[in-house]
């Protein structure tokens, strides 16, 4: 292609057979010559350079459309053909291709990009924001006042802070009528994403369950903000103990969050399922739910670690189904085996910390445990609960640790040799 443009002698094809020879010398080149002054204005000016670049290749594309380009070899259209020739996936092509003809149709916007002032990106926002404005505005000046606008804060936004801006234009350039148009449009694109939310969730075959979800942007919005409180460096921290927390990838942090926000969820406000609250139910025998290690067995059939089981067993939303020696069923856990909320206040006022030696965890923050298993006849009573932080609570029920109960009603725990 660099040779047929040689061949040329029209200005674009000459243009750009002169830059490829330039680059060749650009690229021949040894940077460490360079001051550091120029290394950080050529950066910025060879973005610039690639915006230039970028709107004149889009131009060409709209006049190759023009002229079927695609069809005149046989593909099925001109963004089909241009992928294969420069080796785009064809729906990048295409969605380039859609961003060239809508810049045939906004000059300004074209000439802002040519010269270099805003990016690709920018542009993109800008068209789509234009292309989107109603037919039957009564002031045709309106477009034009929108993108002069949208033009401007490009000058200092970058493309995701100038998208959200771009939603409300109406409102910043024809309060008159924007105003009451962009509400009416915030509230049917809120409708529509409410209604066509899903979610999927399917077992991998390894213990994990992989999903994928799309919600409305203010419940994503909530989501992310109590994931974050969960995975926060500092609640790490308070759960698993500053000598076991660690820096992970901010996907596992958030991996680990959604757990631990499951965990949490109070069942007594989760709606009824099947006359019950949303309960999971875990199927174990007796030994394996007093210390041994035979796993339990949850409804779908699936499986999970003792340890697991007998920690979980003293929150909500995990009942356990507790069978006993011949599997006759001993004991079915009920919602009764939780502290009541004056019981817990109580407790506070006895146990203002964590109970576990050398542990400061305020009480509030605190699990309400049995000292006595509430599936081994323990009373949901004063006499037979202590606060333990969730870092602690989860320790007691770990195969891993001996509990030792000290005078002045503190526990210690002990690695098992």
């Amino acid at each position: 292609m660099a040779k047929d443009s040689r061949r040329s002698t029209h200005v674009v094809s000459r243009a750009v057979a002169k830059s490829h020879t330039r680059l060749d010398r650009a690229h021949e080149s040894h940077l460490w010559s360079m001051s550091n002054d120029d290394v950080a204005a050529t950066l910025i000016e060879a973005a610039r350079l690639r915006a230039r670049v970028e709107a004149l290749e889009l131009r060409l594309a709209a006049e190759a459309d023009r002229r079927h380009a695609g069809e005149r070899v046989g593909a099925t259209d001109t963004a089909s053909w241009w992928a294969v020739e420069t080796r785009q996936t064809r729906p990048a092509a295409k969605h380039r291709m859609r961003l060239a003809e809508s810049l045939d149709r906004h000059d300004l916007t074209a000439a802002v990009l040519a010269e270099g002032d805003v990016s690709v990106e920018h542009a993109r926002v800008i068209t789509e924001c234009l292309d989107r404005l109603p037919a039957d505005l009564d002031d045709p000046t309106i477009p034009l006042r929108a993108e002069q606008h949208l033009l401007a804060e490009a000058q200092h936004r970058d493309p995701k802070s100038l998208r959200v801006l771009a939603k409300h234009v109406l409102t910043v350039v024809a309060p008159e009528i924007g105003e009451a148009r962009d509400a009416r449009a915030l509230e049917a694109e809120e409708r529509l994403a409410r209604e066509t939310a899903w979610l999927t969730m399917s077992p991998d075959g390894r213990g994990s369950v992989v999903g994928k979800f799309k919600i409305p942007e203010l419940y994503g919005a909530m989501l992310k903000k109590t994931l974050l409180a969960f995975a926060a460096p500092k609640h790490q921290t308070a759960e698993n103990g500053a000598e076991t927390y660690e820096r992970r990838p901010a996907s596992e942090r958030m991996g680990d969050a959604f757990c631990e926000l499951l965990e949490r969820l109070p069942t007594a406000s989760v709606p009824k399922l099947g006359g019950l609250n949303a309960t999971v139910v875990v199927t174990m025998d007796i030994a394996s739910l007093m210390g041994g290690l035979a796993p339990g067995v949850l409804g779908d059939g699936s499986t999970i670690s003792a340890a697991t089981a007998r920690r979980l067993a003293c929150e909500a939303g995990l009942v356990p189904a507790v069978l006993g020696t011949r599997s006759e069923l001993l004991d079915l856990g009920r919602t009764t085996r939780l502290f009541t909320g004056a019981q817990r206040r109580a407790l506070n006022l006895t146990q203002p910390t964590c109970t576990a030696e050398g542990c400061d965890w305020p009480a509030h923050l605190c699990h309400a445990h049995h000292d006595q298993p509430w599936s081994a006849g323990g009373a949901t009573d004063l006499t037979n609960a202590r606060n333990l932080c969730p870092r602690h609570h989860a320790r007691i029920h770990d195969p891993a640790y001996e509990t030792t109960h000290l005078p002045g009603g503190k526990v210690a725990f002990h690695r098992r040799t």
